[in-house]
């Protein structure tokens, strides 16, 4: 795909450098912000969650049995962290800091590794899909749509029907049918659109700016952010619609290069009112903040 610049009247934020923080982090994994603007980061290596203010302070930690991969946390305020090396989720409150409860995949052959929030859901749960999990079942991902009272319940996932491909990173619903996956070691991202009884996947080419994405998230345009690791680069894409259901996708610009301190970014998020944005730079070592113009 090649780079084209976003056409005169597309809204696009620009972003201002706050700072960064480091608490002794080892390798940061995953990040999501609270309904209270709090940034709840898992550290792989050192098995735990750690939960800052909203420019990085220390607040508190909690200790977890497994490595903690990936996480999300919903309009709901609930977070969901994926512990594939044990097989199970943990369902907490992200604010406190207390584990809700804990479930574990038991289906064979299948692995459940990362997650994504859906965003703008009702802040009541009314039984509406809010989060999916990334399952890989014998080489193949597919998103999985999380029940809040029992995340694995009378459900087989191996009939899941949102294919993410293979070789996933990470994933991002972008609404209920509509999903962007990071495959491991290439230069492009997967999609994936459900339109009732069909479904669709497609390649978004290679983009010659991008090396080795690692995490995707939205801003309240519906701008898509992907995270270049290889290439130290934050690139911004959107959601073409043509005469066909289904979209095309096509880059609008690169916001942030190492020109900004970006070097090997990992994960990013915005806030839950898309006033800032933080990357997980330094292969995780540290996180960045930005504010949204």
């Amino acid at each position: 795909m090649a780079q084209v610049l976003a056409v005169p009247g597309d809204v696009r934020h620009g972003f201002s450098y706050v700072g960064q923080f480091n608490q002794d982090f080892v390798r940061i994994t995953g990040i999501a912000t609270t309904i209270k603007g709090n940034i709840l980061l898992c550290d792989y290596v050192r098995k735990i969650l750690i939960l800052s203010d909203h420019l990085g302070n220390y607040l508190q930690s909690l200790h977890v049995d497994s490595e903690p991969y990936d996480l999300a946390v919903t309009s709901q305020n609930i977070g969901y962290v994926t512990q594939p090396n044990s097989n199970t989720v943990l369902k907490i409150d992200p604010d406190r800091m207390i584990v809700l409860g804990k479930e574990m995949c038991s289906e064979l052959n299948t692995t459940v590794f990362c997650v994504s929030a859906l965003p703008n859901t009702e802040r009541r749960f009314k039984g509406q899909i809010s989060c999916f999990l990334g399952v890989d079942r014998k080489g193949s991902s597919y998103a999985f749509p999380v029940n809040h009272d029992d995340i694995f319940k009378n459900t087989c996932i191996s009939k899941e029907q949102s294919p993410l491909g293979s070789s996933v990173v990470k994933f991002h619903a972008v609404n209920a049918h509509t999903f962007l996956s990071c495959i491991g070691g290439q230069n492009y991202i997967k999609g994936y659109q459900n339109c009732g009884y069909t479904g669709v996947s497609v390649d978004i080419p290679d983009i010659d700016t991008m090396d080795t994405p690692t995490d995707i998230c939205t801003d309240d345009y519906g701008h898509i952010y992907v995270s270049g690791q290889g290439s130290h680069n934050i690139h911004r894409i959107t959601e073409l619609k043509g005469d066909s259901v289904f979209s095309d996708w096509k880059v609008l610009d690169i916001p942030l290069t190492s020109q900004h301190g970006i070097k090997d970014p990992v994960a990013l998020c915005f806030n839950k009112e898309y006033s800032k944005l933080y990357i997980v730079n330094e292969w995780g070592k540290s996180v960045l903040i930005f504010d949204v113009n």
